[in-house]
């Protein structure tokens, strides 16, 4: 019994000190290509059935807009149509992944337009 509560107090006293901090950008950019990576390996390019771009440029594009997308997640814009305004916002209208972002969210697992 005296094991059991020594035990407990070291795991309660563990768990006290844990210290929650926030992703860096570059950490949220590197989950985000570990996705797109993960995602190529189990997507037959053949299958996929996006909007408008096809499974090529959506790949291509997932990993351009990595580090536009992990930006826009560390300011707390983490889904769908949101997350879709702020990287269409900062990429512009010029951007050759323009048409892609709403594919690109959606084949990241990251909501839809």
């Amino acid at each position: 019994m005296k094991t059991f509560l020594t035990l407990l107090v070291c795991v309660v006293a563990v768990s006290a000190n844990a210290v929650v901090r926030d992703e860096t950008v570059t950490e949220i950019e590197n989950r985000i290509l570990r996705t797109a990576l993960a995602k190529v390996g189990e997507t037959r390019m053949t299958e996929w059935t996006g909007v408008g771009c096809s499974a090529w440029d959506v790949a291509t594009c997932a990993g351009a807009l990595a580090g536009t997308i992990a930006a826009c997640v560390a300011s707390g814009i983490t889904w769908g149509a949101a997350l879709a305004g702020c990287i269409s916002g900062i990429i512009g209208t010029g951007d050759a992944c323009w048409d892609c972002v709403c594919d690109v969210i959606e084949w990241l697992g990251m909501g839809s337009c």
